[in-house]
């Protein structure tokens, strides 16, 4: 994802193995349960972005660095609390964990999550 001429996505990752619940590649994820990871209700804090799911219901998701996840809502920028809305999606809420929003266009977002 550009802004600026400037590619944001896959800066200093951090991925952490988890019990993956429901979720596919490339979407937004929260924690659901100790070691555990899934789509989150709506409105639950951000934990990153799903980036493998394995037959035996393992998966990496990435907690750290520069990931992009599709969003829902208004295209903002910034520092936010962000949160899912349970379908995969992340979007701007009040419970949400803080982040840097680099940019949101076409229904993405980039999010440095530190």
């Amino acid at each position: 994802m550009k802004f600026n001429n400037v590619e944001y996505a896959g800066q200093h990752n951090t991925g952490l193995t988890f019990t993956i619940e429901t979720g596919e590649k490339g979407q937004a994820m929260a924690q659901t349960g100790p070691g555990t990871a899934g789509l989150g209700a709506d409105g639950a804090a951000l934990l990153g972005r799903l980036e493998t799911k394995e037959a035996d219901m393992k998966g990496t998701v990435f907690t750290r660095g520069v990931i992009v996840v599709p969003w829902v809502g208004a295209e903002t920028f910034g520092r936010q609390n962000v949160v899912v809305d349970g379908t995969g999606k992340a979007k701007v809420g009040a419970a949400g964990r803080s982040v840097q929003v680099l940019g949101v266009s076409g229904g993405y977002a980039a999010l440095d999550l530190g």
